[in-house]
């Protein structure tokens, strides 16, 4: 399924500088993203937690607990589209006995048909991946020092084919890929039993 394309609608009244707050819960403790999953295992259960780092206190977290491999819970804040965006995603991985990520989507065509930028505290790596019809290809890939506990950053620059990925400030890897080069939301993405309080997603136009 695609989404309106509104992104552009925002920028036509603000700076190019300016960031834009991907809403992931509402003010009163709400969830204000779309929710999905890709692959197999146990329905997604995400709520809003309170998280004095996060954005407005509050913190989106999938709590639902199931520790099957293959299951990546998503949810896409539907009112923020682009194809070209600068995007970063601040996390706190809490546990996880299977998987301990943090994911940050971009270009969601469907729950089977985007890019996603993984960190994990598991194997200490952010890795970018395509994903297409439900299937991972690995596009990229760097150690980085992801920390159960601590607060990060994720960030990507996207441009046409070109992908810029960042941890905690630092750029890691630079990736191209032709395959998707068309609008789409961004959101945030998890894996198997991994809780990650998901505390803010803002965007900007690239630089």
């Amino acid at each position: 399924m695609r989404y309106l394309i509104l992104l552009a609608l925002f920028a036509l009244a603000t700076p190019a500088s300016a960031q834009l707050v991907a809403p992931l819960t509402t003010s009163d403790g709400k969830i204000a993203c779309t929710q999905g999953s890709t692959g197999i295992g146990r329905a997604t259960r995400w709520e809003a937690v309170e998280d004095k780092a996060a954005l407005g206190g509050w913190a989106l977290a999938e709590t639902a607990g199931d520790a099957t491999d293959l299951r990546f819970p998503l949810c896409v804040s539907t009112q923020t589209v682009a194809r070209d965006v600068d995007a970063t995603l601040r996390f706190k991985i809490v546990s996880g006995t299977r998987a301990q990520v943090a994911g940050l989507m971009l270009r969601a065509q469907s729950a089977s048909d985007y890019y996603v930028a993984r960190a994990s505290a598991t194997d200490g790596t952010v890795r970018f991946y395509r994903m297409a019809g439900g299937r991972r290809a690995e596009l990229g890939s760097k150690k980085a020092p992801v920390t159960l506990g601590g607060q990060h950053a994720l960030r990507v620059i996207a441009k046409r084919d070109r992908f810029e990925v960042f941890f905690d400030d630092t750029s890691l890897f630079t990736v191209t890929d032709t395959s998707l080069p068309v609008p789409g939301p961004v959101g945030v993405w998890s894996q198997a039993d991994s809780i990650t309080h998901f505390q803010s997603l803002l965007v900007a136009d690239p630089p």
